[in-house]
């Protein structure tokens, strides 16, 4: 059976994680399924931005541990499926977090560009059972929070909750619990009203500024 669903709200592609009973732990097939959905988003020209969540009140617990301790050959491996996190993407998607969002899917809400939490809404890398890199949160921690937030984050086991998330710039918006998906169908539509086209976001550029010098940065910018 299929761990993902998607739906289409005008521009706004809806994508559900579909795996409630399991804390929509993002097992091998879900981490491949997302990967389509990202094609899906990228390759139709009516479709301008994404809103991920999970269904069940959870976001994702990230790694599906049991399918790594009994899986062979691709499904033991912890690394990541290629493809798998949306920055490379040219256009912007939303993390709509409800409960837990730790591990791995905390690495995937930290790849999306806006990330909206409800109330109870968790973060961290709390499993101390599986022992990964964490290669995505490693880069994005330090640009988006602190370099000491991203290694207490990393090496601690903490967690934050949706408001010291916001606190510390991982969390753009706080909802009520329950409200997280339809606050951020709610947000994509007004970006998608506001720019007029896909094209128009110039998300990866945008993403790329940080790490260029002021000077070729502003000159990039006044090219755009």
């Amino acid at each position: 059976m299929p761990s993902l669903a998607t739906r289409h709200e005008g521009h706004v592609l809806v994508i559900e994680m579909q795996r409630p009973l399991l804390k929509n732990a993002l097992s091998r097939a879900l981490q491949h399924e997302l990967v389509s959905a990202w094609q899906e988003l990228e390759g139709n020209d009516d479709l301008w931005i994404a809103v991920l969540h999970g269904v069940g009140g959870v976001f994702s617990v990230g790694h599906d541990v049991p399918e790594l301790a009994r899986g062979e050959g691709d499904e033991a491996d912890p690394e990541p499926v290629t493809g798998l996190f949306p920055l490379e993407l040219s256009r912007p998607v939303i993390a709509a977090v409800e409960g837990p969002c730790y591990g791995l899917g905390f690495e995937l809400a930290l790849a999306c560009d806006l990330r909206i939490a409800a109330e109870g809404a968790r973060f961290g890398f709390p499993d101390q059972h599986l022992f990964t890199s964490h290669k995505v949160a490693s880069v994005l921690l330090p640009h988006m929070a602190s370099l000491g937030i991203g290694l207490d984050l990393l090496f601690t086991g903490k967690t934050l909750d949706a408001r010291r998330a916001e606190e510390v710039r991982l969390v753009n918006k706080i909802v009520p619990e329950g409200q997280a998906l339809a606050e951020g169908v709610a947000a994509a539509r007004d970006m998608a009203q506001r720019f007029g086209s896909a094209e128009a976001f110039q998300k990866q550029a945008i993403w790329g500024f940080p790490g260029l010098p002021l000077s070729t940065a502003l000159n990039l910018a006044r090219r755009m």
